[in-house]
C-alpha cells in the first residue's frame, strides 16, 4: 500500500505555504530537472525558504525542501520564462480552486502584472502552467496532451477534474469512512491539519497524510513539508538505487555472457591443441615422402609409419611445394601448442571471473540512499587513531555517560560498522547525501537512550555531511544488527532494512 498525494495532503501543504509565503517575494527560479522547479522565496514570516514543485508522473507534489539539487549550466526554456515573470514578484495568495489536486500560486510581478503559477498534480498528466492577466498561457513545463497549451492560448482546467466533491484516494475514502460524515472537509476549512507519516509492518514509511490515521499506524510529524521532503528524498533515492541495481544486473549478465563465450572459444583452442601431435606427424610424413608427391597436388596418401604403415591421406596446399606444405604442418603444430599454453592461463582467469559474476550482482557504480549509503566526505582531525588501528574515528562523550563514535572517511565508516559497533549499538547515517556514519554505545539497551541524546548524536553526525549548512537534516538511525555491508561494496557503503528518521539541525561538539 502507498499513501498518495491527495487533495487533503495538498490542502495541508497549501495552508503551510499560505502562512509562510503570502506577503513574501520570489527571489530565484531554478529548474534542476525536466520535471522539477525550485522557487527560492523570502518573507518576514518564514525567512528564506525553497519551494519544490514537481510534476514527476510518479512523484507529483509541492512542498518546502531542504534537499539540494544540481542545476544545469543553461536554464531550460520554461525556467527562463518563469524567471522573467516570477523573479522579484510578490506572492499574494495560495489558492485551491477545486477540491482536487490543483494549486494556484498567485503573484504580482515587478511590473505590477498578476501572474499565477498553476500546479496540476495529477499523476502522469501533472504539469506546471504559468498564466498572466486573463488566464493567458505564458509558459508550460510539459507539452502535449488534449489541451491547447501554447504561448498565448487561454488556459483551461485539466479534463476530468473534481469541481464539486473532493478527489479522494482509496486510502482517504477508508479514513473518511471511519469518521463522522464531513469531518475531514470541515477540518480542511478550519485549517486543522495533523501531518502523520504512515508506516508499514516492516517499519518502512509508506507515505505522508494530512491527518492522524485510524486504519493504519501513523506517527506525528512537525510539518507537512518536512515529512514530505524526508519521505520523498528516501523514496526517490531508493528508486535511483533500484534503477542502478537493475543496470548492474544487466551488466553482470552481459559480462557473464561475454566470459562464457570466451570460454567456449578456448575450448576450440584446446581441441586444436589436441591435434598438435598429428599435425607434426603429417609434416614428418611429408618430408619422408617428398619424392613421390607431385607439385600442385591437393592431397597425398602415404604410408603412416606412426600407425603400422597404414595408408594416411594428408591435405596439401596446391600453391605450395611439398616441402612448404610439410613446414606448414609443423607451423600448425607449434601454433596449436603455443595457443594451448596461453589458453590454459586465460581459462583460469576467465573461470575466476565467471565464479565472481555467478555469485551475485555487480555493485552499483554510485551509491547514496537509505539502503546503500554513500562514501563519507573526508574530514580532518579525529581522536584515537592508534586505538582504532589507524582509522580516523572521533570519540565524543554525551552528557558524561554516552559514547558516540563518528567515522571521518569511508574506510573509517567501514571499521566502525564491522569492528566497533555491537549488535544493539545505534548506527546513524544522513539520509540521501554523503556524510559520516556514527555509532552510539548503548550497552545492550538501545531502548534506554534518552531522546535528547538521540537528537544530539544525530545532530553531530549531520554536521559531518554534505548538508551541514542546512537548517534541518534527515538522519536515519537503527540498531547495528539491522545494518550490513554487501559483499564487494565500496568503502562506506552499507545496507539497512529497519530504521527510524529524525529531522535535526547540524550540531557542533
Amino acid at each position: 500500500m502507498t499513501i498518495p498525494f491527495d487533495f487533503f495532503v495538498l490542502a495541508a501543504v497549501a495552508a503551510e505555504l499560505r502562512a509562510a509565503l503570502v506577503g513574501g517575494r520570489v527571489q530565484k527560479v531554478q529548474q534542476p530537472s525536466a520535471n522539477e522547479v525550485i522557487l527560492s522565496t523570502f518573507s518576514k514570516a518564514a525567512g528564506g525558504r525553497r519551494l519544490l514543485l514537481s510534476v514527476d508522473p510518479h512523484a507529483a507534489r509541492v512542498h518546502f525542501t531542504q534537499v539540494k539539487r544540481d542545476n544545469p549550466t543553461q536554464p531550460p526554456g520554461f525556467c527562463q520564462i518563469a524567471r522573467k515573470y516570477l523573479e522579484g514578484a510578490w506572492i499574494e495568495a495560495v489558492e485551491l480552486p477545486f477540491p482536487d489536486r490543483v494549486l494556484h500560486l498567485v503573484c504580482r510581478s515587478v511590473e505590477g502584472e498578476r501572474v499565477t503559477l498553476i500546479c496540476e498534480l495529477m499523476g502522469r498528466n501533472s504539469n506546471l502552467v504559468l498564466v498572466s492577466g486573463a488566464n493567458t498561457v505564458r509558459g508550460v513545463l510539459r507539452h502535449g496532451g488534449e489541451r491547447e497549451m501554447h504561448h498565448g492560448a487561454v488556459y483551461k482546467s485539466p479534463p476530468g477534474i473534481s469541481t464539486d466533491a473532493p478527489f479522494l484516494s482509496k486510502f482517504a475514502e477508508t479514513e473518511a469512512a471511519l469518521r463522522p460524515e464531513g469531518e475531514l472537509l470541515q477540518r480542511v476549512a478550519l485549517g486543522e491539519f495533523a501531518p502523520h507519516s504512515i508506516q508499514g509492518d516492516d517499519g518502512h514509511t509508506l507515505g505522508i497524510w494530512a491527518f492522524e490515521t485510524k486504519s493504519v499506524i501513523g506517527f506525528p510529524r512537525e510539518s507537512i513539508s518536512v515529512a514530505l521532503d524526508t519521505f520523498w528524498a528516501t523514496k526517490l533515492t531508493e528508486r535511483a538505487e533500484d534503477s542502478a541495481e537493475a543496470a548492474a544486473e544487466r551488466a553482470r549478465l552481459q559480462a557473464l555472457a561475454r566470459v562464457e563465450k570466451q570460454l567456449a572459444e578456448l575450448e576450440k583452442t584446446f581441441a586444436e591443441a589436441a591435434l598438435a601431435d598429428q599435425h607434426e606427424e603429417a609434416g614428418n610424413l611429408l618430408l619422408a615422402h617428398l619424392a613421390q608427391i607431385p607439385r600442385g597436388a591437393e592431397s597425398t596418401t602415404v604410408e603412416d609409419f606412426y600407425n603400422d604403415s597404414a595408408p594416411r591421406t594428408i591435405t596439401l596446399d596446391p600453391k605450395k611445394s611439398p616441402h612448404e606444405n610439410a613446414q606448414g604442418w609443423f607451423d600448425r603444430a607449434r601454433k596449436a601448442r603455443d595457443a594451448a599454453e596461453y589458453a590454459t592461463r586465460r581459462k583460469a582467469e576467465l573461470e575466476a571471473e565467471q565464479a565472481a559474476l555467478q555469485s551475485g550482482p555487480l555493485a552499483p557504480t554510485s551509491g547514496g540512499n537509505s539502503r546503500n549509503t554513500p562514501q563519507s566526505s573526508p574530514m580532518h582531525g579525529g581522536q584515537g587513531a592508534k586505538k582504532f588501528d589507524g582509522h580516523k574515528i572521533r570519540t565524543l562523550t554525551l552528557d558524561g555517560e554516552w559514547t558516540l563514535y563518528i567515522g571521518e572517511n569511508a574506510t573509517s565508516n567501514d571499521y566502525l560498522l564491522t569492528k566497533v559497533a555491537g549488535p544493539k549499538d545505534l548506527w546513524f547515517h544522513i539520509r540521501g547525501v554523503a556524510g559520516a556514519h556514527g555509532v552510539l554505545r548503548t550497552n545492550g539497551h538501545p531502548e534506554r537512550v534518552p531522546d535528547p541524546i538521540l537528537r544530539r548524536a544525530a545532530g553531530l553526525v549531520a554536521a559531518r555531511s554534505g548538508e551541514k549548512h542546512a537548517g534541518l537534516v534527515p538522519v536515519d538511525y537503527t540498531e547495528r544488527r539491522y545494518v550490513r555491508k554487501p559483499r564487494g561494496a565500496k568503502p562506506g557503503q552499507a545496507v539497512y532494512t529497519v530504521a527510524k528518521t529524525m529531522d535535526v539541525e547540524p550540531a557542533t561538539p
